[in-house]
């Protein structure tokens, strides 16, 4: 290691001499605004196709996009802030961080655009499973195809594939479902423990004719009152509303562990402080007018402990002036608040607090 430190410096002495300690600077300040991502990513192209492909193969579908579109977006990065992320992540000896939705298709694009051509689908080679056809084929299609595929089944079958889903994924493809059937698929998941061998068998069986050939399915457990109550999180609110009312019309208790299960935005009590304000820099006032009028006042005040106070006397002034709201009009805000935080989370943004401090 060291022969090899010494033989790297001897040819880009004379570069690295060059630059200025106001570059220097320049490059630390940059260094410092990096996301573990950013640097993920960096890590992943100084390693090279081999070792990248060895590391991207241990990663989720949705892990993929997320590093693959960082490595786009990281690719133009400057010398010495390369040194900077190496130096680092040799010190720490650290690996790869879990990362953050996609299909194959836009995996495909970002890789392309940070490796080229070339490169890019030989690590794609590498990377697809070997299994991917039926089920483990789902979790590399957007939720429209994956309903064209099904959209025939039984309510028994999208409550499986629903199982199996990154649960983004699966909301969406919930808010594809026909009206009548949605709540029955949501129960069908939240009583959903362990799937007949046989069963998923002739599930394998049906995305196979979609796709292609599969040797088969192992016995997996799927479902339960969590992973509804998940997939739920990532419906609309109007959808959430409507599923709800369904299932409490045929099982109160059911519907009560789901609403006890689901992300709300009372959870965001929960929320720490950079936490509280990364969310607060994508919401406007018209949200958090409404959404905080019929929020308690530790709620509230969570919030506005974490405003700039300029923009906190703002609000503040905004919410005494409000009148009286309709309760569906304070719900909604609430709603699309909770929903926001919950995709900033996906993003790796923040950390969500949860019922049962079951979400991070």
């Amino acid at each position: 290691m060291a022969k090899k430190d010494k033989k790297s410096k001897e040819t880009p002495k004379k570069t690295v001499e060059k630059k200025s300690p106001g570059d220097q600077d320049q490059a630390r300040r940059e260094f410092v605004n990096l996301s573990k991502v950013d640097k993920a990513a960096i890590v992943m192209m100084l390693l090279g196709e081999t070792y990248a492909s060895g590391v991207i193969q241990l990663l989720e579908p949705k892990d993929i996009t997320i590093l693959g579109k960082a490595m786009l977006n990281v690719q133009q990065s400057s010398e010495a802030i390369l040194h900077l992320v190496l130096n680092e992540f040799l010190d720490k000896n650290s690996g790869l961080v879990n990362l953050g939705a996609g299909s194959s298709e836009y995996i495909s694009k970002v890789l392309k655009g940070a490796l080229g051509e070339e490169s890019a689908e030989n690590i794609l080679e590498k990377i697809r499973p070997d299994a991917a056809k039926g089920l483990s084929m789902l979790k590399w299609m957007d939720a429209r195809s994956i309903y064209e595929s099904i959209q025939n089944e039984h309510p028994q079958v999208f409550a499986i594939v629903l199982s199996v889903l990154d649960h983004d994924v699966a909301g969406e493809l919930l808010d594809l479902l026909p009206v009548d059937i949605r709540a029955e698929v949501i129960s069908r998941i939240a009583t959903l423990e362990r799937v007949d061998p046989t069963a998923l068998a002739r599930l394998d069986d049906l995305l196979k004719s979609q796709f292609v050939k599969q040797k088969g399915v192992r016995f997996k457990s799927l479902g339960g009152v969590k992973t509804a109550a998940m997939i739920l999180n990532f419906s609309g609110a109007e959808i959430q509303s409507g599923v709800l009312k369904s299932v409490t019309d045929s099982d109160i208790e059911l519907a009560s562990a789901l609403e006890e299960n689901m992300f709300t935005f009372s959870n965001l009590i929960g929320l720490d402080a950079k936490s509280m304000q990364i969310l607060l820099r994508d919401l406007e006032n018209d949200q958090l007018i409404p959404a905080l009028k019929g929020a308690d006042e530790t709620l509230k005040e969570k919030f506005l402990e974490n405003m700039s106070e300029r923009a906190r006397e703002i609000l503040v002034d905004d919410l005494e002036n409000t009148g009286p709201l309709r309760v569906t009009e304070v719900d909604e805000a609430q709603k699309a608040i909770a929903s926001i935080a919950r995709k900033l989370s996906e993003e790796g943004e923040i950390m969500l607090p949860g019922a049962g401090n079951d979400f991070v």
